[in-house]
């Protein structure tokens, strides 16, 4: 998951590091926090990639390993789920 650093208050999650990450826009520093997430009413502990200028909420690709994701661009409805 990618959240912009402006997002991470709040959380209280713990802090891991630091790492550099290619991006299509370029290089990048982000900071890595042990985040938790509910998805499907189960809580994951998953790594948080927090760095500057995240437009959006990304979810990386293994998520999609496990769970279905179903997206409803006319209603505005996002799923991820089994």
């Amino acid at each position: 998951m990618a959240l912009d650093k402006q997002d991470i208050d709040g959380f209280n999650w713990q802090y891991l590091g630091e790492r550099d990450m290619r991006l299509a826009k370029g290089q990048s520093k982000f900071d890595i926090y042990l985040g938790k997430v509910r998805v499907d009413r189960q809580v994951f502990d998953i790594p948080v990639h927090v760095g500057q200028g995240v437009s959006e909420i990304l979810l990386g690709r293994q998520w999609l390993k496990s769970k279905r994701l179903l997206v409803d661009m006319a209603l505005g409805i996002l799923t991820l789920g089994n």
